[in-house]
């Protein structure tokens, strides 16, 4: 947890030297975990490719919360409510709902790589 602010810190690796048609979709499936729970969470997103991310042995997209390497948004989507609540930032889980429906957003370009 974050001292100055009383947050939990979440940081998201991605490679950022890509384009980002490789991991947009990543990040869209993380902010719909986050967004829910944003006033109790500082997050900043980090270079899959930096020293910080060597160092953690760091080498697939991932989301890490106070050390701990979360690697894929299922789990994240299980563990985020499970910290927050064991950290007493909030008192019960709230429920993530399932997406509604499968169509992709407007501007979507997962099907249509840039690169």
């Amino acid at each position: 947890m974050t001292k100055e602010n009383g947050k939990l810190k979440v940081d998201i690796y991605v490679p950022l030297q890509i384009c980002s048609c490789q991991w947009e979709n990543f990040m869209n499936q993380v902010f719909e975990v986050l967004t829910p729970y944003m006033e109790y969470i500082e997050h900043e997103t980090k270079s899959l490719h930096s020293d910080e991310a060597a160092k953690m042995n760091l080498f697939n997209k991932c989301v890490m919360i106070e050390g701990e390497k979360i690697p894929s948004v299922y789990r994240l989507k299980k563990k985020l409510p499970k910290m927050l609540k064991e950290k007493g930032l909030i008192e019960e889980a709230k429920e993530i709902p399932e997406k509604a429906s499968q169509k992709k957003p407007i501007g979507s370009r997962s099907n249509n790589r840039c690169c």
